[in-house]
């Protein structure tokens, strides 16, 4: 098993170049397999994520050559094949099977989905987009003769869901109009790609309308991660330092930058570069929502914020159980009330504990605590961490962390 050794308490400055986005990499990864020919993915993160969505890709037949932070992805030769449960087990992405394999096979055998364990993440939304384009259902299995367009409502925003409309509405026969779709840069950053492999898509207002063609390579740099900027910004007030996210970050992260700003923080941004610095002023409390709101994947590294300076509250509308994590963040001396969908954090005194990655982003916040607080702290299964953030223990110690991942 492998360990994060950190001593903490030490100010963090300097620069960070961020990753591409583990969050639209992935649904361009799946999309891939829609297309007959060669596509070009540059920036894509190297993380465990991404290396799980390279494995299933490849029992599908597919090449992929990579070349530093560049995929080279050829889909000309594919073949249908149950997806391995070991690996769609282990990332939530997998998810996007249903489209990519319904698209391109039309067919799909329905396997166990991964991702944090955080909450119940069923997938009716995904089957009733695919029931709207001609899908049919027989127990775990999905077919469909052809893929013929339709109309697709959201009573609510699914990213996921989206997602897998956009898949199978781009090789649909006819128009698609969907209705009532998420928004998120990795959705929009997933229809960019499809549009560079000759898809035809076009927003207007809140409707999305797609002709369905035949698709070939496609050619896209991945964007950045917003939630790997945010991240490490958070980390500047948090051990009294400065800490700069180079790129045009700031676009995609509004509500975040705002909501620092109102904490007091210094907070400069342009589309060249992010630069957070200064402690907190004021208590902060954030309510997450579906973007523009305020990203629910950046709430659980507010906390060790919170129980450093003036204590705060969460309010959590995306996912209402995300907040297993806290148990492990006591460990650190986070003083925390909880309900089912709200968290209140009050002003703590934090200290090193020894903690097993809880899930992701609460791993992120217990890493973020480790680093803030004096002594020794140890964070087991940080692979789990790694699911999302590229190179942690390289860029955490350029900017001055005493950090090391020892088996």
């Amino acid at each position: 098993m492998k360990k994060i050794i950190v001593n903490g308490g030490l100010s963090l400055r300097g620069k960070v170049v961020p990753q591409g986005s583990k969050n639209a990499a992935l649904p361009i990864l799946f999309a891939t397999l829609l297309t007959d020919g060669v596509s070009v993915l540059r920036r894509v993160p190297e993380i465990g994520d991404v290396e799980v969505a390279i494995r299933i890709l490849k029992s599908f037949g597919a090449s992929v050559i990579r070349d530093g932070e560049c995929l080279i992805v050829d889909t000309r030769s594919l073949k249908y094949t149950k997806p391995d449960s070991a690996l769609t087990s282990k990332i939530r992405a997998s998810s996007y099977l249903i489209g990519a394999s319904l698209g391109r096979f039309g067919l799909v055998e329905i396997a166990p989905i991964g991702g944090c364990d955080f909450d119940k993440r069923p997938i009716d939304m995904h089957l009733a987009a695919a029931a709207a384009l001609g899908v049919e259902r027989f127990g775990d299995t999905l077919t469909a003769k052809k893929l013929v367009g339709g109309e697709i409502t959201f009573d609510k925003v699914s990213v996921g869901a989206t997602i897998n409309a956009l898949l199978m509405a781009s090789v649909a026969e006819g128009k698609t109009v969907i209705k009532g779709g998420a928004r998120e840069p990795h959705v929009l950053s997933l229809a960019e790609f499809l549009i560079s492999a000759g898809a035809d898509i076009a927003y207007d207002g809140d409707k999305v309308f797609v002709t369905g063609r035949p698709l070939r390579g496609g050619n896209y740099t991945v964007i950045p991660d917003m939630i790997e900027a945010g991240t490490y910004l958070s980390l500047a007030p948090l051990t009294d330092g400065e800490i700069t996210v180079e790129g045009n970050v700031a676009v995609y992260l509004d509500a975040f930058l705002n909501l620092f700003k109102a904490g007091g923080a210094s907070v400069t941004a342009d589309s060249a570069q992010t630069t957070f610095r200064g402690n907190l002023t004021a208590e902060i409390n954030v309510k997450t929502e579906p973007y523009p709101g305020y990203p629910t994947d950046l709430q659980p590294q507010l906390c060790p914020l919170m129980a450093r300076f003036f204590g705060g509250s969460i309010e959590e509308t995306v996912w209402r159980g995300r907040f297993g994590y806290l148990e492990a963040l006591s460990r650190f001396g986070v003083g925390y009330t909880r309900y089912e969908s709200f968290a209140k954090i009050h002003p703590s005194e934090l200290k090193g504990a020894s903690v097993h990655s809880p899930d992701l982003r609460g791993g992120a916040a217990c890493l973020m605590a480790a680093l803030a607080a004096k002594g020794k702290s140890e964070i087991y299964m940080p692979e789990v961490i790694m699911r999302g953030y590229e190179r942690l223990e390289e860029k955490l110690s350029s900017l001055g962390a005493d950090v090391k991942i020892v088996d």
